[in-house]
């Protein structure tokens, strides 16, 4: 995964729960004040019904959004009064402390005073100032706890806006924790990188002896096989160098550096550095370049070129005994159409969209006989995606493998 897919990845999961959280808030805000209004309502019905036993034509008022002074220009009994907003307010399932104030009608002095528990205590335990005057009262109610018993009644948007920040939490974790696997996996590869490339100087020396001290010793003499040997072995070790490096850079490949390139003739120069190795093992490598119309293409010719080769290698290594191998071209409304057709072991059926990613070999039937990495069809996908292709693979059993890579035309 690129650095621009992965911001894009980013930005997009960030912007879409930003939206999530805009809208939860909206909506929470929404239903408290749906909340606050019923509140509103249920309390102002309670001290309306309290207000008209013992007055007429009584006046609510809603001084603040928690305080609620009521006029009645009549003589009150405090705890009458008491016992009348407790009982109105329980009815209507405002279960909440609240403080009663009942104050002279003609100066608002403050002549009872008295906090209740929402829990009704027993008169035993109750604090009351009896006040009977002939004066007249008005009395007020004040809810300190107000806002916490309407957001109480919200439980399940409380709910849902926690799990959405929990979301938002796991989401951040998450993208710390690829970044920093990112982050990882680059100095893994830069290792390999220069791992690999040490290494390549030292068998690039070991190739360069061997062929030296090959042509020093006499044609008859008996060192000359494991001479062979030894340059077999080198090359061997130097395919699976390259493979290594193939592999390490399908993750960070560099852009394609685009250019026109004949296709019919970078087949015939894959086809060509093969040819040897097929017919040593008595096989055929045949090629049948049809297409016409498109056979120059925009395309990488270096990565373009590796990816056809470990195909190739890849149809010569998965035959049993002769490999015979048919490399076509075809015109196709994308552009052009190569194909690699082998008559090798093939690949089931539940393994052949897993054989494209990075390291994974079948581990059934002769495959074991094959050493390798898993790394070739890896590449040849990133390869051939950065050319805004497409890789396409049918293949049966014990019957033959066909590759088909599609690339624009030009």
């Amino acid at each position: 995964m690129n650095n621009k897919h992965l911001g894009r990845i980013i930005l997009f999961g960030t912007c879409v729960l930003a939206c999530l959280l805009i809208l939860q808030v909206y909506w929470f805000r929404k239903a408290f004040d749906v909340a606050e209004k019923q509140f509103d309502h249920s309390v102002q019905v309670a001290l309306k019904r309290v207000a008209d036993s013992v007055a007429r034509n009584p006046e609510v008022r809603k001084l603040s959004s928690n305080f609620y002074f009521v006029v009645t220009g009549s003589q009150l009994d405090s705890e009458l009064l008491n016992d009348q907003l407790q009982k109105e307010f329980l009815i209507r399932s405002l279960n909440l402390d609240y403080e009663l104030g009942v104050y002279n009608a003609h100066d608002d002095t403050l002549v009872y005073g008295n906090y209740i528990s929402a829990t009704r205590p027993t008169p035993a335990q109750e604090e009351t100032a009896h006040e009977a005057s002939t004066d007249e009262k008005n009395f007020a109610v004040y809810f300190p706890k107000k806002n916490s018993f309407v957001a109480a009644q919200l439980d399940i948007w409380i709910f849902s806006t926690l799990a959405l920040l929990l979301m938002m939490g796991f989401f951040a974790y998450a993208i710390y924790t690829l970044l920093r696997e990112r982050k990882f996996a680059a100095l893994k590869n830069d290792f390999i990188n220069n791992m690999t490339h040490e290494f390549k100087t030292p068998v690039t020396n070991v190739r360069i002896a061997g062929e030296i001290l090959k042509k020093k010793i006499p044609e008859p003499d008996n060192l000359q096989v494991y001479v062979d040997i030894l340059l077999k072995e080198n090359e061997t070790l130097r395919r699976k160098i390259d493979q290594v490096l193939l592999g390490a850079s399908a993750d960070y490949m560099r852009k394609p550096a685009l250019e026109v390139v004949q296709v019919h003739q970078l087949i015939r120069e894959c086809v060509e550095a093969f040819q040897l190795k097929v017919q040593e093992r008595n096989g055929s490598l045949v090629v049948e370049l049809h297409a016409e119309r498109n056979t120059a293409i925009l395309a990488d010719r270096e990565l373009l070129m590796q990816a056809i080769n470990n195909l190739i290698d890849n149809a010569e290594k998965y035959s049993r005994q002769r490999p015979n191998i048919l490399v076509r071209t075809s015109d196709c409304p994308e552009g052009i159409a190569i194909h690699i057709i082998d008559e090798g072991i093939g690949i089931d059926r539940s393994m052949r969209t897993k054989v494209f990613e990075k390291f994974f070999r079948v581990r059934t039937g002769d495959v074991h006989d094959v050493k390798g990495f898993g790394l070739g069809l890896s590449f040849v996908k990133s390869v051939v995606r950065s050319h805004r292709g497409q890789v396409n693979l049918f293949s049966e059993l014990h019957k033959g493998t066909a590759v088909q890579i599609i690339l624009p035309a030009l």
